[in-house]
């Protein structure tokens, strides 16, 4: 792939510090409430069910769908390789939680709604890790 990815660094928030620094170490977390259980991505401090402000970030664990994907065949950067595919994807065991990513592992033509993707992480600007997905075997 080469180097990191091209963009402007995150802004990192008192909402978002704790999922940056899972990231980094090659982890995917979302938020849960304890009020009422729900999750949701990306972190914003408060439920989006119920509103309620004690939230902690959670462990996304088991394979992800993809919930819908473009193939992007515009080099909008210097130096950014096309054609790649963004996806949107679902974790069955987590409901509420969607996360975008770049896929990795197939030819972009080979996506497909509905496909098992695992999380991966990639070197992306300013040094972050940033979400990708690869393709389940």
């Amino acid at each position: 792939m080469g180097g990191p990815l091209a963009g402007i660094p995150p802004a990192v928030t008192e909402e978002t510090r704790e999922f940056w620094a899972a990231a980094a170490e090659g982890r995917l977390v979302a938020e849960r409430c304890a009020a009422c259980g729900a999750e949701s991505f990306p972190p914003r401090g408060a439920c989006r069910a119920c509103r309620g402000r004690q939230t902690a970030s959670c462990p996304v664990t088991g394979a992800g769908v993809v919930y819908s994907l473009t193939v992007n065949y515009q080099r909008w950067l210097p130096g950014l390789a096309v054609p790649f595919c963004l996806v949107v994807v679902e974790f069955p065991r987590h409901p509420g939680v969607r996360v975008v990513g770049r896929l990795r592992g197939c030819a972009p033509e080979e996506a497909f709604i509905g496909m098992a993707v695992e999380v991966g992480f990639e070197p992306g600007p300013g040094g972050f890790a940033v979400p990708s997905f690869v393709a389940a075997t």
